[in-house]
């Protein structure tokens, strides 16, 4: 039994715009709904249910603030990240430094560490 099963994760964050990148791909149609782009409706029932899994797992989403702009700003700079990546990356390493992906791309920046998320998969 892996750790979504048994509800015990370790302690995840959720950064505000992966939600926001979400709900874009979901737009978009990048991500299908029944093997069709997501309607309105579709996709607020989509976050009704993503928000009461959130809350089953006792996932928190971090809110967007100045300080993670300012850094995602410098990452895009520093490192090549795309928009969205730069994001993440600057939430995590204002939170605790960790990233849940399986985006190399996380690999090159120093002080945060990339967690594949297929290792918490068997655990």
């Amino acid at each position: 039994m892996n750790l979504i099963q048994k509800r015990r994760l370790p302690d995840i964050k959720v950064d505000s715009l992966a939600l926001h990148e979400l709900e874009l791909n979901l737009k978009t149609g990048n991500i299908l709904i029944d093997d069709g782009k997501a309607t309105p409706k579709d996709i607020a029932k989509f976050f009704m249910d993503l928000n009461r899994l959130l809350f089953l797992y006792h996932m928190e989403i971090l809110p967007l603030t100045c300080t993670q702009i300012a850094k995602a700003a410098d990452l895009r700079a520093k490192h090549k990240l795309s928009f969205y990546d730069s994001h993440h990356a600057s939430s995590a390493l204002l939170h605790d430094s960790k990233i849940i992906s399986t985006d190399t791309a996380y690999d090159k920046i120093e002080d945060l560490t990339r967690i594949d998320p297929y290792i918490l998969k068997n655990k």
